[in-house]
């Protein structure tokens, strides 16, 4: 049986927030001992063409990967991407979740984004449910879900569109008409006076992926909850909320310190209730939580003690050319979404000058640790490292992670793109990183230039090969080459 998701491909991507990794590193946190993700069992559900399990499969040959979906044209085309790709460690399938139970297997990571909230009441008990079966003891689940009270926000401009399509079904004309009332409503609030949560909504949903916002606010169904109605759900089959995916997300941030003290007061040490309040004050739309068995003991907040188990990231950059990582000087930092930190500390700033120096890899406790002892001279202090690397961790300026990337942050003689990224491109297809996101390299040009990184070529070779494309002399194009090597490279596209 055709579905709508048949009629109108539902564009899968990577996405960081359900890596198992990113899944471990939550339950490392919370003490817990997951099982490792070379060696895992992922299931997901909704996985539409395999956009995102599939580059896991690819990254871990050791791991087995199932996806499961009621959309049969989108499993089709994954099957196909997977034979392409040579893998025998990942299996799509054609399956409703209705019919799906313990026969499915046990999985120490099961992963649902995008499927909580646009089906019905039914198919979610059925799914709660299903994670309940099929989760090994020690395993963690992802569920992505619309939340309120922002929820009514989107509610809002779902009802807007809805009403002016009129009963019109079509995807072109449906585009068409949401489009047209939300910029229509766009141009009466800037005439009106501009509210930032209502005016941030009319740019989301005008430059959403038209197939997204398809099916996603024009979805027959819709159903936001509150936090704390997903918890109480997760509760009555035996679950328990175990954190957010990005961990950053449960903080207070930016609400007045006063309120944040006050809301603290009133859960008296209850998680879900400050989340809840977090929710309220911060008018949250969407929440990815994870979710793990009840019988589990979970500390209230992440330990410190459990950071030796991990490995450090960071994208963020210090303000200053050269930071200056004496006692008392401060330096400031600043990663991505507004996330920085500010410290005089010099093993906080050796830290960071480290972590920037080595991404997109991430380094070991062992290693950070002897590599800032050589830049401040004195010895780490393995405690305060721990606790350093957790304060800016929750502050979302680093990354943890339960293994290294398979990337590398310098450029080799004879440069290598990963053979993933050389397929998806070959074949006009985005390439997905080491970080688990899509790079966009629709550029026929970029992606003939990734094509050619199979580590037999040299930069003077691939100028030689690329001259034919570029009115350029020779001196710039090597120069253009080196620059988009770096590119790649940050990006996590480089192997060797």
């Amino acid at each position: 049986m055709s579905t709508l998701y048949d009629q109108v491909l539902y564009p899968n991507t990577p996405f960081r927030q359900t890596h198992p990794d990113r899944l471990a590193t939550l339950a490392i946190l919370f003490g817990m001992d997951p099982t490792p993700v070379s060696r895992c069992r992922v299931l997901e559900v909704g996985c539409g063409d395999g956009g995102n399990l599939i580059p896991m499969a690819f990254e871990n040959p050791g791991a087995q990967f199932l996806g499961i979906d009621s959309g049969a044209v989108a499993i089709r085309a994954g099957n196909r991407e997977i034979e392409i790709l040579g893998l025998s460690n990942i299996r799509l399938e054609c399956v409703d979740i209705m019919d799906a139970g313990p026969e499915l297997g046990i999985f120490d990571y099961v992963i649902a984004h995008g499927f909580y909230s646009w089906v019905p009441g039914t198919v979610r008990d059925k799914f709660m449910a299903v994670i309940k079966e099929v989760l090994a003891p020690r395993g963690v689940a992802y569920a992505s879900y619309n939340v309120l009270p922002g929820g009514r926000i989107r509610q809002m401009f779902r009802d807007m569109m809805l009403y002016h399509l009129g009963g019109e079904t079509g995807f072109d004309v449906s585009i068409e008409r949401a489009h047209q009332i939300v910029q229509w409503f766009g141009a009466c609030q800037r005439r009106e006076g501009e509210s930032s949560l209502l005016t941030a909504q009319v740019e989301s949903v005008i430059e959403r992926t038209p197939q997204v916002l398809f099916h996603d606010e024009l979805n027959p169904v819709y159903h936001p909850v509150y936090f704390h109605e997903f918890c109480a759900e997760a509760a009555g089959v035996g679950l328990q909320y175990l954190s957010e995916a990005n961990y950053f997300d449960t903080q207070a941030k930016q609400l007045p310190a006063n309120i944040a003290s006050e809301i603290e007061r009133l859960a008296k040490g209850d998680r879900i209730v400050r989340e809840q309040y977090f929710d309220f004050m911060k008018c949250r739309m969407f929440r990815q939580s994870l979710l793990c068995h009840a019988d589990i003991v979970l500390p209230s907040e992440p330990l410190a003690e459990r950071l030796p188990l991990l490995r450090a990231a960071s994208q963020a950059k210090a303000v200053s050319k050269k930071p200056d990582l004496r006692p008392g000087v401060a330096e400031e930092f600043h990663g991505a979404k507004g996330a920085a930190v500010a410290t005089a500390h010099p093993l906080t700033k050796s830290v960071m000058v480290l972590l920037a120096q080595a991404w997109p890899q991430s380094l070991s406790f062992p290693e950070l640790a002897a590599a800032a002892s050589g830049l401040t001279g004195e010895p780490a202090d393995a405690n305060g490292l721990a606790q350093i690397l957790l304060s800016v961790f929750v502050a979302g300026v680093i990354e943890l992670h339960t293994q290294p990337r398979k990337c590398v942050a310098q450029v080799s003689q004879f440069p290598v793109a990963s053979a993933l990224a050389r397929s998806q491109v070959s074949r006009g297809k985005c390439a997905t990183t080491a970080l688990h996101v899509m790079m966009d390299s629709a550029d026929e040009r970029l992606c003939a230039f990734i094509e050619l990184l199979d580590g037999t070529r040299d930069v003077d070779a691939l100028v030689r090969e690329l001259r034919p494309s570029f009115q350029l002399s020779e001196q710039d194009l090597a120069h253009g080459v080196r620059e988009n090597l770096k590119l790649l490279a940050a990006n996590g596209l480089l192997i060797a």
